[in-house]
């Protein structure tokens, strides 16, 4: 059956569901469009297709001319008996005709453009003929078509402007919709606006090709063992970033086994040990010991090959001068991954020509790995913690030889206080120097000025605004860090004075504070002081969570408001007795009374030694290391 022409009753039409392609409706109003109907006359025939029911059509472009003409003739404007002009298509083509139509008229959404290039694939055309019946690419109908994959509650948030084109795009990089539509719900309103962190999320199990154990492998590699990979379309630069790889266990696999066999190699030089590590970090690096070698003279092949390699990477370094300035990166890129390809050949040349003491190869090892660009790296001469005291042996050489250079790991030891001690510790340490600051209120003056004068004549930020000026009061939860300082001696002078303020306080209709810049007009300088000396106090910073010797800030005030932390606080069970060993019981007992005193504690449970030892404590003005106030 060819298309026709054909003359139609419109109480015969219906607005096709099943062939639009257009879901997003036009913008020229319908009142509009009917009254030009009305002056002009229907100026492009509907396209139709048959219906279900026997005798009705279905105009399948076209559809609000159809609806146009039904407000006409609700108001009378339509001729009795005037029939409209229509081109039927069979209903294989019916959909296509939709697209066309459409798209050469008004444009459509690209949300509606794209699910019917999807559409059309779904049914049986193939990618090349839709492009070529359309004037685009294959690349393009293949977008559209990954567009038309997302989950369709994104889409909807599309068509109505909650999402722009680039933000839907990113979301195509996985064909999960439920991961899709997990990620837009946990997105603040500033994250769906950004493309890029879209991305990152949806992306942040999956390495890509440029990131260096895929570089090491190969892709080649990683597909001929069977791996996956899933392209983005829409990644705008041919460097990597936009090609994933799915399968993360196998290509940290084929990684490891390559690093086994490189391995193989370093153990023949006589390493302790040999560890392979797909990537190592400085922190990783950090827990281990050095030796250090001494650079022997290159042999004159190794010299040789050393003066080529430099050579050829000038010669990369002019060509990459050279393309620097071309809008394709695509070349330069090359030319720098060839240089990262050389420079890690000289290098090597290098660390071979390294001669390592002899008397350290038994207890010093190596760890073979992947540098960040992707070429294999070698971390030679590193000591372990366990075997600190092997290099410590044999760091000193034999017969009496010059020991080699070597930095041993920090030893470890058990620390004397726990985290949550240290942070009580701590705790009223702050509220100890708070509350000898609150009766200074010279020092804390002194105190706020010179803070002042740092954030703002020397440098720094520092946000918040208060009655136009930028000040703000920063506290330390010290009852929340430590739970014993509301009923220390400390906790309740801060409490009374902060009662005292409160009651001087200018009050609110509801109980609330009233205007407290008025009532601080009408004070003198010398309340205002005291007030702002408990304020400056309540700022007080320097809670810690681990034991350190080193002297802080607090420790610089403490020691200009002389501060004495032994009249402020005692041990007892609850502030510290409590929560060290029954050894360290012992241990302060002799050192804060004597060492006869501690004697007896030695055969009690720990509960009675506690109590023992806070009785004989009482007045002693003993003082754990944490709570000195430290001058150096």
């Amino acid at each position: 059956m060819t298309n026709t022409i054909i003359e139609l009753d419109p109480a015969k039409l219906i607005v096709s569901v099943r062939y639009q392609a257009r879901k997003t409706p036009g913008q020229q109003p319908l009142p509009e469009l009917a009254d030009s109907i009305a002056a002009q006359g229907l100026l492009q025939n509907l396209v139709v297709a048959k219906a279900k029911k026997r005798g009705m059509y279905e105009v399948v472009a076209g559809g609000r001319r159809l609806q146009a003409i039904e407000l006409l003739r609700a108001d009378g404007r339509w001729p009795e008996g005037q029939r409209v002009h229509a081109l039927l298509v069979e209903g294989n083509s019916a959909f296509e005709a939709s697209i066309t139509e459409n798209v050469q008229r008004e444009a459509m959404h690209p949300a509606d453009e794209f699910e019917a290039f999807a559409a059309l694939i779904e049914q049986g055309r193939s990618i090349e003929d839709v492009a070529a019946r359309f004037a685009v690419s294959p690349l393009v109908v293949k977008r559209r078509m990954r567009l038309a994959g997302v989950a369709s509650e994104l889409i909807d948030a599309y068509r109505v402007g909650e999402m722009s084109l680039e933000v839907l795009m990113a979301f195509t990089i996985t064909d999960d919709q439920q991961r899709q539509r997990d990620a837009w719900v946990g997105l603040s309103e500033w994250e769906r606006r950004n493309a890029h962190i879209v991305r990152n999320r949806l992306a942040a199990d999956e390495l890509t090709a440029a990131d260096g154990v895929v570089h090491f492998v190969g892709l080649d590699a990683y597909r001929a063992a069977g791996g996956r990979c899933y392209q983005d379309l829409f990644a705008q630069a041919d460097d990597g970033r936009g090609t994933y790889v799915q399968d993360r266990t196998l290509i940290e696999t084929l990684a490891l086994d390559k690093l086994g066999a490189a391995a193989q190699t370093v153990r023949t030089e006589g390493w302790a040990w040999v560890d392979v590590c797909i990537d190592v970090d400085n922190g990783l690096l950090s827990r281990f010991g050095r030796v250090w070698p001494e650079a022997r003279h290159l042999t004159e092949a190794e010299q040789s090959r050393l003066d080529d390699l430099t050579v050829q990477r000038a010669a990369i370094h002019e060509k990459m001068d050279a393309v620097a300035d071309d809008d394709d990166d695509t070349e330069w890129l090359d030319l720098d991954q060839q240089s990262d390809e050389l420079g890690a050949h000289i290098e090597n040349i290098h660390d071979a020509a390294k001669q390592w003491p002899s008397d350290m190869m038994g207890v010093a090892g190596a760890i073979v790995t992947i540098g960040f660009d992707g070429i294999e790296k070698i971390h030679r001469g590193l000591i372990r913690p366990e075997h600190r005291q092997g290099a410590v042996q044999a760091s000193k050489g034999e017969a009496g030889g010059a020991g080699a250079h070597v930095s041993l790991p920090q030893a470890k030891t058990r620390p004397m206080h726990s985290e949550r001690l240290v942070r009580q510790l701590t705790a009223n340490k702050v509220g100890i120097v708070a509350a000898e600051l609150a009766a200074k209120p010279g020092i804390a003056l002194a105190a706020l000025v010179a803070s002042l004068v740092r954030k703002m004549m020397i440098g720094g930020y520092y946000g918040g605004e208060s009655f136009g000026i930028g000040i703000s009061i920063q506290q330390e939860a010290l009852e929340q860090n430590a739970p014993d300082f509301a009923q220390s001696r400390a906790g309740m002078e801060l409490a009374r004075i902060q009662q005292h303020w409160i009651d001087l306080l200018p009050k609110g209709e509801h109980g609330d504070t009233g205007d407290v810049m008025q009532w601080a007009l009408a004070q003198d300088a010398a309340t205002l002081l005291d007030l702002l000396a408990y304020l400056v106090a309540s700022s007080v910073q320097g809670i810690r969570h681990q034991e350190n010797s080193a002297s802080t800030a607090l420790d610089e005030l403490a020691a200009i408001a002389d501060v004495d932390p032994a009249r402020w606080w005692e041990p007892s069970a609850e502030s510290y007795l409590s929560h060290v060993s029954k050894g360290r019981i012992i241990d302060v007992v002799a050192e804060g009374v004597s060492k006869e005193a501690a004697v007896p504690l030695a055969k009690m449970k720990k509960a009675e030694a506690v109590l023992a030892a806070q009785q004989a404590l009482v007045g002693r003005g003993w003082l754990p290391e944490i709570l000195h106030i430290r001058t150096e």
